[in-house]
């Protein structure tokens, strides 16, 4: 679009006629036409003039690249940022990312054991937490480990003294010794390892590896 169509546009726009153009910015008609049909250009003052009676820029008139809003449409206003919703978005994607963390090392992250909570700590907390359940499970799975030992009537760990563990990343190995006691009061040790897997921080999965019956056959006798 020339510099005369958006004189021409803008001026249909507004409802001004050629004649009133000119009087506004005391030349001819003939001179506001001229400039019209590209014959001839406003000088600066006419064309601040212009801009000015047409409710735009010089920019615009001059080059096509400015704003123009008609009168009666303002310029739409900026969008204001809304710092609380900003900082409520910032503040929940830092949680999200932090619980995030949280879940991958609580599933994926290694065991936390260092050398002296392997001599005592985190071995007495797993063998409190687990060694009921390790002794259950024995008793429950001893046929498909012995065939030839006595009818237990329950089991128990034999103490945390008879516990031992190893670890590599999200893994635990144990070694218990569970006692099996018959209906007579015999009491036999057996030495039980389990594979555990972390399911969650200090919680695990445990899979029974191997029993193997100790000696002496049986440690006590309730009847002697």
């Amino acid at each position: 679009m020339t510099l005369g169509e958006r004189i021409a546009n803008l001026r249909k726009e507004s409802g001004y006629s050629q004649e009133y153009i000119a009087e506004q910015l005391e030349v001819s008609r003939q001179a506001v036409s001229k400039w019209e049909k590209d014959m001839s250009s406003p000088d600066t003052g006419n064309l601040i003039k212009l801009a000015k009676l047409l409710n735009t820029s010089v920019q615009f008139l001059a080059t096509g690249k400015d704003f123009y809003f008609p009168e009666g449409k303002p310029a739409p206003e900026k969008k204001k940022i809304n710092i609380k919703k900003l900082i409520l978005v910032v503040i929940g994607t830092i949680a999200g990312l932090l619980f995030s963390a949280y879940v991958l090392v609580g599933l994926f992250g290694p065991v936390s054991v260092d050398s002296a909570a392997c001599s005592g700590g985190y071995k007495t907390f797993l063998y409190e937490k687990y060694s009921e359940e390790f002794s259950n499970t024995f008793l429950e799975n001893l046929d498909d480990y012995d065939e030839r030992h006595p009818v237990f009537i329950s089991a128990k760990p034999r103490g945390s003294e008879h516990f031992q563990m190893s670890s590599f990343r999200r893994n635990v190995n144990v070694t218990i010794t569970v006692i099996g006691e018959t209906e007579v009061g015999n009491e036999y040790p057996y030495s039980v390892i389990f594979k555990g897997k972390r399911i969650w921080y200090d919680t695990y999965k445990w899979e029974l590896v191997s029993v193997t019956e100790m000696d002496p056959l049986y440690i006590f006798n309730k009847s002697t």
